[in-house]
């Protein structure tokens, strides 16, 4: 549900207000003389890029990538190409029927057109890791074209040490483990600007007191007539690999120097666990649990597979946070310890899901039980006042012809939406069943 997360890996403006206002306040960042745009971009580009590397602990990183103008036009196409060189048009149309099956968008909503119109809204900047230049856009004025430059070198930094176009490529079936990547290049990004503007004053992110209050100025930041239209879930997702992954690249440097961050890219962190809750991959190691979800298409004649992929903590957390409300919704995830889903659209063009996630204990996954429960009935109001609660700690819904399920064994929970009533006892049966490749039976 989250696949085409990395188009992101362009600077917001949201991010572009939270440097620039920093970098204003640091004169020996700026051009010394007045310039044309392009000259003063092209003159503070190699000291940056210098100064940058030196914090990383890079020695004799070269010259920098050179840096372009580019227009909102301009880049408008260079997002539609890079949307384009990534995901077939069958691809974002899953995307935009996995959102809408677990009810974080309308069901009409046209995700291509909003994700094009929300980049071209919120980008400002980016670097192209194939073409190994920076693009910064030409309507920023000059402080915020410098805030971008300096994000951008910082991702132009990264790719000399692993080809970040691989490192957050599509990864089929594991946009958790995507997202998480993500939040690690962009908190990296906006964490060592932060730090390089600190330096003149002798200070370093990892000795303030926290952060809050530049994560709550990313927040407040996102504005636009685009993203303030779009769904929720859209504008988390905009935000988390800025907020969370400030966050976690913060409680990284309060315990590394920014040397081993090296480290950090070669077995980064695994799930979206590891970035909100950055002491289970920093401390003690807490990595996601396997989960499988056997094919049920046999039991669903004409049900076309449309996604098979995880959730992960984040997601789950929105999920629940459409009845729980946004904080005790991100709170009820907390204890995430693995999941998968496999979703299929029957021929009604209604979607079938099947869910497991497995919880950190057993008193965890009973509260989940609960909450996916009342989140059964939020995103299938037709339900309401039609639950059954049978033996063995299953609750079901039956509406014409079709049953939803929720069932907590143990650590672990199952969804079931939407199954044939003639087939839901197997389908039930083979999802508890089922194993992921390896895994002791």
């Amino acid at each position: 549900m989250r696949r085409i997360v990395e188009l992101m890996r362009r600077v917001p403006a949201l991010v572009l207000l939270a440097l620039a206002a920093a970098l204003a306040v640091v004169p020996a960042l700026r051009a010394q003389q007045p310039s044309p745009p392009q000259a003063a971009l092209d003159a503070v580009a190699a000291p940056l890029y210098q100064q940058l590397a030196a914090l990383k602990g890079i020695a004799s990183p070269g010259p920098p990538p050179p840096v372009l103008l580019g227009s909102r036009a301009e880049n408008r196409r260079s997002i539609e190409l890079e949307m384009a060189r990534r995901y077939s048009p069958a691809v974002l149309e899953a995307e935009r029927k996995s959102m809408v099956a677990w009810g974080v968008i309308p069901p009409d909503y046209d995700l291509r057109r909003l994700f094009l119109d929300l980049l071209e809204e919120q980008v400002s900047a980016y670097y192209d890791p194939r073409g190994k230049v920076m693009v910064v856009g030409d309507w920023l004025p000059p402080e915020q074209q410098r805030a971008a430059l300096m994000h951008e070198l910082v991702h132009a930094l990264q790719d000399r040490e692993l080809p970040l176009d691989n490192f957050i490529a599509p990864d089929p079936g594991h946009g958790d483990r995507l997202l998480a990547r993500q939040a690690l290049i962009e908190g990296e990004a906006v964490a060592l600007s932060f730090d390089l503007m600190l330096k003149p004053r002798g200070m370093d992110i990892g000795r303030l007191s926290d952060l809050s209050m530049a994560q709550g100025l990313i927040v407040s930041s996102a504005g636009g007539p685009v993203v303030g239209k779009a769904p929720k879930f859209l504008r988390d997702l905009l935000l988390f690999p800025y907020v969370e992954g400030l966050g976690f690249v913060y409680q990284f440097r309060k315990r590394h120097p920014w040397s081993d961050m090296s480290a950090v890219y070669r077995d980064p962190p695994r799930s979206t666990t590891q970035i909100l809750h950055p002491e289970k991959y920093l401390d003690t190691r807490e990595n996601p649990i396997p989960v499988a979800i056997p094919d049920l298409s046999h039991l669903l004649p004409g049900g076309l597979l449309v996604s098979d992929d995880d959730l992960g903590e984040f997601a789950l957390g929105v999920v629940l946070a459409l009845h729980l409300g946004e904080a005790d919704g991100r709170s009820a995830a907390v204890g995430w310890r693995g999941d998968r889903y496999r979703i299929w659209e029957d021929d009604g063009g209604r979607f079938v899901i099947a869910y497991r996630v497995v919880a950190a204990d057993a008193q965890i996954a009973a509260a989940l039980a609960t909450n996916l429960q009342a989140s059964v009935e939020k995103r299938h109001p037709e339900l309401a006042g039609k639950a059954a609660v049978r033996g063995g700690g299953i609750v079901t819904w039956v509406d014409g012809g079709q049953v939803f399920g929720v069932e907590s064994r143990g650590t672990s929970v199952v969804l079931l939406e939407r199954l044939p009533v003639q087939v839901f006892e197997r389908a039930r049966d083979a999802v508890w069943r089922a194993r992921p490749v390896g895994a002791a039976r």
